[in-house]
């Protein structure tokens, strides 16, 4: 019977409330809702408290003996604080909430957006203080394109700069976690990744894709100075700096497991390239260099260490294919030291230098120096290419079958004995050489 008599008490008290607010709500609608005045007031998605339920008066106070008129609210905030609690003004605070403007960015009536924001999404608010001209641009970041500030800002204060939500990389790494992983693992990371993404992403918009600040290889050269001075005064770039990638050709601009920040093992990935004949100019080519060290056993000791970059500079040189130093193209020159600078960073100069020797060279008649013979003119001295491949060949010590002349392509016709061999190229009649009983053929030369 008790329980009965509180049940009948709490639906009288409940029935009395809903008559006492529907009587405020239709007095209130009579005074401020009418068809002239406030019509569509709670009527949008969203609707603060005060105005459901049609308490105006909660902030809007009324000049005495004056009719629909209420005093300025000069600062929205002191009325926000009599129900919601103060923010804390510490870090970096929103420029809004420093200055207790929260219906700049709220209305304090509806909305039909969340958190009762003045315009949606989230973006147009801030577009009002951030302006979006700087926004249409080629790329855009994704959160920037939902619209979504909120994914990476925070919106009243925070204390990280730029009321970021974390704290440098940490915010990439909300979306981006397949990163995080990668640098956990990585042998190598890139100084600036590991610094902050956006030294070179710009964590907005930009014209240069992957929203990078400034297209390569001027951005990598903001660090990398040594090498844009190297590169501007070569004559002879590698290709790879300005075509697809460009420095990212090659450079893991992330993390990597090699050294230098290499995608790769180093010669396989100029074979990424090197796999086909490359045009340079009109009548230059490169050819097919995987496939002739596929077809060759013979190889050059740098290619045999897997390091192209014995010979080659990687980024630009001044000299022909891009070799570290000078060295001849033509099948004919006279005979200097620096003619022959690239070879001599491996091979004596002396091979080329002493008529005579036991010692040197096995490509020799007796003691006489067939290099010596071949190289050292005044004119017509034989270049290194005239009888060696660079790369690789079948032969031993890398004697080509045939060399370009011209037009033509020269043969070569070697062949090795026990103690010497013979040739008979396209430039003289057939001649044998042997180490220990000298050829009377080579003698009469």
């Amino acid at each position: 019977m008790n329980i009965q008599r509180i049940y009948m008490v709490s639906v009288a008290i409940v029935i009395c409330l809903r008559f006492t607010h529907s009587q405020q709500k239709q007095a209130t609608q009579e005074s401020c809702i009418t068809a002239k005045c406030h019509a569509t007031f709670g009527t949008e998605k969203f609707v603060h408290g005060p105005v459901a339920v049609g308490e105006c008066k909660a902030c809007h106070q009324p000049v005495q003996n004056e009719k629909h008129k209420f005093v300025p609210i000069k600062k929205a905030e002191d009325f926000c604080l009599k129900c919601h609690e103060r923010l804390e003004k510490k870090g970096v605070v929103h420029a809004p909430v420093m200055s207790g403007d929260c219906t700049g960015c709220h209305n304090p009536h509806q909305s039909n957006q969340a958190y009762f924001m003045r315009k949606g999404p989230i973006a147009e608010t801030c577009a009002k203080c951030h302006p979006q001209e700087a926004m249409r641009k080629k790329n855009v970041h994704a959160p920037v394109e939902d619209g979504d500030c909120l994914t990476c800002h925070k919106p009243h204060a925070s204390e990280k700069p730029k009321l970021l939500s974390k704290s440098g990389n940490e915010v990439c790494f909300e979306c981006h976690s397949d990163m995080e992983q990668n640098f956990t693992e990585a042998k190598h990371v890139h100084a600036p990744a590991t610094d902050a993404c956006v030294k070179c992403h710009n964590p907005h918009t930009t014209d240069t894709s992957p929203l990078l600040v400034k297209e390569q290889p001027d951005l990598c050269f903001d660090c990398h100075k040594n090498i844009k001075n190297h590169v501007d005064k070569s004559t002879v770039q590698h290709a790879a700096l300005t075509v697809d990638n460009k420095c990212t050709n090659c450079h893991s601009p992330h993390e990597s497991q090699i050294g230098k920040q290499l995608k790769d093992e180093p010669m396989k990935l100029c074979l990424t390239c090197h796999e086909h004949p490359i045009n340079v100019a009109q009548s230059d080519k490169i050819g097919n260099i995987k496939e002739l060290l596929s077809i060759n056993k013979n190889v050059h000791g740098p290619i045999r260490d897997r390091d192209c970059s014995g010979c080659h500079d990687v980024h630009g040189s001044t000299n022909f294919r891009i070799l570290k130093k000078y060295y001849p193209k033509e099948f004919y020159t006279s005979y200097s030291q620096v003619q022959y600078e690239l070879c001599f960073g491996c091979h004596q100069q002396s091979l080329t230098q002493e008529m005579k020797t036991t010692t040197l060279t096995g490509f020799r008649d007796g003691d006489r120096n067939l290099h010596y013979l071949h190289v050292n003119k005044k004119t017509k001295g034989r270049t290194c290419r005239s009888c060696h491949e660079t790369h690789a060949s079948n032969n031993a010590k890398h004697i080509r079958d045939a060399v370009p002349f011209g037009q033509w392509m020269l043969p070569i016709k070697y062949e090795p004995t026990p103690n010497g061999g013979s040739c008979t190229p396209g430039c003289h009649a057939r001649k044998e050489y042997s180490r220990f009983i000298p050829s009377s053929t080579n003698n009469k030369k």
